[in-house]
């Protein structure tokens, strides 16, 4: 008989996996025919509906802000507004082009939707705060993007991780000491929103098999939602991230407009569910 740990993990991998994999492919294509010369005309004017583009092309895009950070500067010499690059690579953080589909196995599709909507409504209240500071991007340019299969090995790895995590979380915590605190939909927000702050995997899409666990040992939908809406942005390690190339009193103001709107439709979106 095989342990609860491992079928959990196989359990989380059959419903994620897969996605992943198909999102790769998408993915590859999408790179082909996009590239920062592409995405540079996109970013260049500071207007409202190319800030709205930013944030979209920014979820969708089949970069890593891992690997687009250490470029940031081609972009800006390529003609990219510094404001509209930031608002792009935090998106490029928030969401995934796998998100839709890991998301809408594990939890349905309305959730999944309802997600991506949060995310972009608060980007959009973000950005907009942010288009009323002066941006400059401090970093070197001698940085280079890695492969795109190599970004794409990474990422699965991070999955691993966080499909591990997960198993271990569902196998380990007892349900009844995790529901005490977290089935209530205040209970859940705060404790999704605090572990989404110390959780990091490096990518979003490893927080989504950590969300199933949470899921399973009782939290409350809201939490849950708030753990994969507020998370992806207000969290420490990203916080850190973007500060070494944006001043730290924007990056800070930015997110916590960000975290604000995205607590006020955690506890409002999941009446929809």
């Amino acid at each position: 008989m095989p342990s609860p740990f491992l079928e959990t993990f196989w359990q989380y991998s059959l419903a994620i996996i897969p996605w992943f994999l198909i999102g790769s492919l998408i993915a590859y294509f999408l790179e082909l025919r996009l590239h920062k010369q592409a995405l540079s005309k996109h970013l260049q004017t500071l207007r409202l509906r190319n800030i709205l583009s930013a944030q979209a092309l920014g979820m969708i895009s089949p970069l890593s802000v891992m690997s687009a950070l250490p470029v940031a500067g081609e972009f800006i010499d390529l003609g990219a507004n510094a404001t509209l690059l930031l608002t792009f690579l935090v998106a490029e953080r928030s969401y995934d082009l796998q998100s839709l589909f890991i998301l809408s196995s594990l939890f349905g599709v309305r959730f999944a939707v309802l997600n991506m909507l949060a995310i972009f409504l608060s980007l959009t209240a973000a950005s907009l705060v942010l288009s009323l500071h002066p941006i400059t991007f401090t970093q070197k340019r001698d940085g280079k993007a890695s492969g795109f299969w190599t970004r794409q090995l990474r990422t699965f790895l991070v999955v691993l991780v966080g499909i591990g995590v997960g198993a271990l979380l569902h196998t380990l915590v007892p349900p009844q000491v995790f529901q005490h605190y977290a089935h209530t939909t205040f209970g859940g927000i705060l404790s999704g929103t605090l572990f989404g702050f110390v959780l990091y995997f490096g990518t979003i899409l490893g927080n989504y098999p950590v969300a199933k666990a949470f899921s399973d040992l009782g939290m409350s939908s809201a939490g849950v939602f708030a753990f994969l809406t507020v998370s992806p942005v207000f969290n420490l390690v990203i916080i850190f991230l973007f500060t070494s190339v944006i001043k730290a009193r924007i990056i800070l103001k930015m997110f916590a407009v960000y975290a604000v709107t995205a607590l006020l439709l955690s506890f409002l979106f999941p009446a929809f569910l």
